[in-house]
């Protein structure tokens, strides 16, 4: 239905967007993001200077309580007939993806409509506007900006408050009346400055632009294919639509996707899954991995010909595939040479051998643990290196790993709240296992298991200690 606009200022400037607005508005059966449910749907559309209206009473699935129907006078008995979210949602898809969505906190809104979407395995996400943000940057001077205090405000008239269509049109109206009062440059200033993500540029291809809208805000891999459908790069994400979004608004997005003619998304659990998905698809792509040094260090024991020995060398651990774990991981070279030189002792070994004495010990002095009676010279004979070098590879995975204490194997729990899936993941040494039998580690992976352990028990599990 096509409405006689009362916002003729409002319906003019969304014209210039590029993109269709809506003002959305919705009543639940409770706050809970996870666990509560839509009741009622209002949306006011403005595209090419026309605007629509729409509403629908939702059946949620589930008991409206006494206190939501005294607020909102929504009550079972008027969703009992009503269409579930399922019913409705082939109508409302296109109303509301490629669309500006604004409405009064606006992720409380956005948040039940991108859930109710992926009950049923539908991807939706857009830009949003909060009118309580706008409201502070507009007007810093009140302390209220509840949608109440902005009706009382501007004198607004309104029918039905707490209903969605009623409260849809309140903002309309308080969007218009500050546009009116603020003038262009300022309200248009803190307008773009609240819309988050930035709606796409106009240089992007249409093709591109209705990909990046139909991306979801959820954990997964971006796969960006070229002209040539060869796969130039993959991302992992945490929130896809948003960060695509916004690496989008940059001069170099302009050069890049130039040559880009499809980008494929690959949801995930959790970041550690997306982690492992990107590392898979990597080799499935014949892409290498970004082996940037990173600032992160690992004992590498080399064979020494001349002497038939394994010999300890601490090197910068590089980003990418591995056939074993790494033997310890260090944020730098000096904890590394301590925990290796502790690591010797307990495990009886010959730091001579092992190529670890100081710097400061030149080659024709005598061993220092000879010297003070802790060995007995003969690990350079055939049988001691032998010994020395099998003890090196029983013993070399008990090197310790930066911030794991004393663990050595894990498995990490990913777990999506809405769906109930879960996923677990095993990591050794600081690497994360594949699914095709190799390791992977990526400069990141430390941090990232390290926001796991501050989880606690439900996220990761010790398997092994040492």
């Amino acid at each position: 239905m096509v409405l006689d606009s009362r916002w003729l200022q409002l319906a003019k400037y969304f014209v210039g967007l590029g993109i269709p607005v809506a003002i959305v508005d919705i009543e639940s059966t409770g706050g809970n993001l996870y666990e509560d449910r839509i009741t009622e749907i209002a949306i006011l559309r403005f595209e090419n200077g026309i605007v629509r209206h729409y509403e629908w009473l939702v059946n949620p699935q589930k008991p409206i309580s006494e206190f939501i129907t005294m607020l909102t006078g929504i009550d079972n008995g008027m969703v009992m007939n009503a269409p579930a979210f399922s019913d409705i949602s082939d109508i409302l898809l296109p109303l509301l993806r490629g669309t500006l969505l604004i409405a009064h906190n606006s992720r409380f809104d956005y948040t039940f409509l991108r859930h109710e979407f992926q009950r049923i395995g539908v991807h939706f996400a857009a830009p949003t506007l909060c009118t309580v943000q706008l409201s502070r940057r507009l007007y810093p001077q009140h302390h209220k900006h509840n949608l109440d205090s902005i009706i009382e405000r501007f004198q607004i008239d309104v029918k039905k408050r707490h209903r969605a269509m009623s409260d849809v049109l309140a903002l309309a109206d308080f969007l218009e009346k500050s546009f009116t009062e603020k003038g262009n440059g300022e309200w248009e200033r803190q307008f773009y400055s609240l819309t988050q993500p930035k709606v796409l540029p106009s240089w992007l291809s249409n093709s591109l632009s209705k990909q990046v809208y139909a991306l979801p805000d959820i954990y997964g891999v971006s796969v960006w294919l070229d002209k040539k459908r060869k796969t130039v790069k993959i991302d992992v994400h945490e929130k896809a639509f948003s960060e695509i979004s916004a690496s989008l608004q940059s001069t170099t997005g302009l050069a890049f996707t130039r040559e880009i003619s499809e980008i494929r998304f690959i949801p995930a659990l959790g970041k550690l899954h997306a982690l492992r998905e990107k590392a898979l698809l990597e080799v499935d792509s014949h892409i290498r991995p970004s082996e940037i040094n990173s600032r992160y260090f690992t004992v590498q024991f080399v064979f020494e010909e001349s002497s038939s020995s394994l010999q300890a060398r601490i090197a910068p651990l590089m980003s990418g595939y591995m056939h074993q774990p790494p033997t310890g991981l260090f944020l730098h070279k000096k904890s590394a040479k301590r925990a290796l030189t502790a690591w010797a002792k307990e495990h009886g070994l010959c730091p001579s051998l092992l190529g670890i004495l100081p710097d400061s010990h030149a080659r024709n002095m005598s061993c220092p643990v000879k010297e003070i009676g802790h060995c007995s010279g003969d690990c350079y004979a055939k049988n001691g290196i032998e010994l020395q070098n099998r003890k090196i590879i029983d013993n070399a995975s008990l090197l310790p790993i930066v911030d794991w204490g004393n663990a050595k194997k894990i498995t990490v729990v990913e777990f999506d709240a809405l769906s109930g899936q879960k996923i677990v993941l095993n990591c050794v040494g600081g690497a994360l296992e594949l699914t095709n039998g190799r390791w992977y580690f990526d400069h990141t992976l430390p941090k990232l298991l390290k926001e796991k352990f501050k989880l606690g028990r439900k996220a990761v599990q010790v398997i092994e200690a040492v």
